[in-house]
């Protein structure tokens, strides 16, 4: 009769870090490819508690020379700022199950590390995409001039052309729109009422598309009391360490079991804000949450992550929004 020994457990350790691996390698493909370039999910190994970077702060302008004139020019002081990204930590499980709740199945404990690789992948996607979301939610809410209210029920999609508006003239750079699924059929129902011709499936709207021709992530994860236009490159995501794995025997119970959990650690960076080391590191979603723990560095409004529509205003409080620099 064998006995299990540590090697056997070192192949279901890898066997949980293959299916992990594929699993996540097939979400960020996906998600990347549909977030329109405005949430970046990548893998890249980042030291310490934040990753810091320092720019050139400029924002120069060309104006009017006198070519005839003698006068002293007094110079302009390039300034300096520092983007600072935060790294959070987590953890999943422990799970558990006998060998025999395997072996009643026909199945063979090398599943077991399987079923959990590939739930841990879903788990870290999803999970990511909460805590960013609430960096977002924070870094925003820090800034006034990018949050509107509106109303989808009083102001359909005026309530995603206000949040457009905060772009002014760069409007365009709305890359994504990112709301709770309450949200998101509440701007259907608007559109479908108002469309002005129907015929089999051909539709014609009176303007344009429900979304204004933006993709839409519809998630749960955030509150319908709120969403989100986001531009290109307004969060990057990075999971900044290997994933931890430990599978193990658990041989003092009436049944032979195998346990197993997982710990690893991402970064969050948005575009154009930055997280007060202040607050301190190692941050839970409640923290990121908090207005006090961003602030924005980003000289333009039109260089920060998106704006923030706070759907819980009653009804239409006019065109809203300020484009500010």
């Amino acid at each position: 009769m064998g006995t299990t020994v540590n090697k056997d457990m070192v192949i279901y350790n890898q066997t949980a870090q293959t299916a992990f691996l594929e699993r996540r390698q097939d979400n960020i493909d996906v998600f990347n490819s549909m977030s329109n370039g405005a949430i970046v999910l990548e893998s890249k190994i980042i030291p310490g508690n934040f990753a810091q970077s320092s720019f050139y702060k400029l924002g120069g302008e060309i104006v009017h020379r006198d070519v005839n004139s003698t006068a002293k020019v007094t110079p302009d002081i390039i300034g300096m700022g520092e983007q600072v990204g935060v790294k959070v930590p987590y953890k999943y499980g422990p799970y558990a199950s006998t060998e025999e709740a395997f072996k009643r199945r026909a199945r063979s404990p090398e599943e077991f590390a399987y079923v959990i690789g590939q739930d841990l992948a879903d788990a870290t996607s999803a999970g990511h995409l909460l805590y960013g979301v609430g960096a977002l939610t924070g870094a925003i809410l820090s800034n006034p001039a990018m949050n509107v209210q509106g109303n989808i029920a009083v102001d359909g999609r005026k309530a995603l052309t206000r949040a457009m508006r905060t772009y002014g003239d760069k409007f365009n750079r709305v890359a994504l729109w990112v709301m709770n699924s309450d949200t998101y059929f509440d701007i259907v129902d608007e559109a479908l009422t108002n469309q002005i011709y129907s015929e089999g499936e051909i539709i014609v709207y009176g303007g344009l598309p429900g979304t204004m021709g933006r993709p839409v992530l519809v998630t749960d994860m955030i509150s319908q009391d709120v969403s989100f236009g986001l531009q290109a490159g307004a969060l990057k995501i990075t999971e900044s360490q290997m994933p931890g794995f430990r599978i193990w025997d658990i041989n003092d119970e009436e049944n032979m079991a195998i346990g197993a959990r997982a710990e690893g650690t991402f970064n969050l960076d948005l575009l154009g804000y930055s997280y007060k080391m202040s607050e301190g590191e190692n941050p839970d979603i409640e923290k990121l949450k908090a207005k006090t723990s961003w602030e924005k560095h980003a000289k333009s409004n039109k260089l920060t992550a998106g704006v923030l529509i706070d759907l819980t205003s009653t009804g239409s409080n006019g065109p809203g929004g300020q484009v500010g620099d």
